[in-house]
């Protein structure tokens, strides 16, 4: 069973990692850390900022927690590969690395939002259980 655990910088990332951890060694399974790094190139002539060094930044931050994620993984006894991307959409990122390495399990956190919030920007993992190729385990 291939097994892939899609964390962000939140609180919430062990918890999740440690699910993906807990599958895998139930399902002799392979685990796969994907990290998304968002990309705010869209926005950046409308504020007129700079946000390719911002970009470049979360990139960076993206890997080194990534890799961080590897070693806990690998702590508790599961050696996992890590996946690294950048855009615009986390969610279309998720789901098609989902789709390109043919997962049986992805496991993702929800952060809850509520209200206006949720609805302006809506939610990644609303949009993966939507639209992934496998079954979705959502930790809150």
């Amino acid at each position: 069973m291939k097994i892939m655990a899609a964390l962000d910088l939140s609180k919430n990332a062990g918890v999740i990692l440690e699910k993906a951890v807990a599958q895998a060694k139930q399902g002799g399974g392979e685990l796969l850390i994907m990290v998304v790094a968002e990309d705010f190139l869209d926005i950046g002539d409308y504020f007129q900022i700079e946000t390719v060094r911002a970009s470049e930044k979360f990139l960076e931050t993206a890997k080194t927690a990534a890799a961080g994620y590897a070693e806990k993984a690998k702590a508790l006894g599961v050696t996992a590969r890590v996946v690294v991307e950048q855009g615009v959409s986390p969610a279309d990122l998720i789901v098609k690395a989902a789709e390109e390495e043919k997962v049986d399990l992805l496991i993702l956190g929800s952060r809850s939002k509520k209200g206006l919030d949720r609805f302006l920007i809506g939610s990644v993992a609303s949009k993966v259980v939507a639209h992934a190729p496998c079954s979705v385990l959502v930790v809150r």
